[in-house]
């Protein structure tokens, strides 16, 4: 399995789950369905948008390679202080 799919993987795992979570914790409080329903559709669109943005980091892409670059030369410099 790819780095990429990985990190991608384990990002929409991460979203699902605290969206989970939060709507649990919400429904154990007494909140109805119908006011956890925007909470949890709008914590789901931003989770799915970071899993995206996982995917699209992780690509081929040249705008992400040079992203990329630039993190690991920041880690490096930092790592030689």
């Amino acid at each position: 399995m790819s780095n990429r799919l990985k990190r991608t993987l384990v990002s929409a795992a991460r979203g699902a789950a605290m969206v989970l979570g939060l709507t649990t914790i919400w429904m154990i409080r007494g909140a109805s369905p119908a006011g956890v329903a925007p909470w949890a559709v709008g914590f789901a669109v931003l989770f799915a948008a970071i899993t995206w943005y996982t995917w699209w980091f992780y690509g081929d892409s040249p705008k992400a390679l040079a992203l990329q670059a630039k993190a690991e030369a920041k880690a490096i410099q930092g790592l030689g202080r």
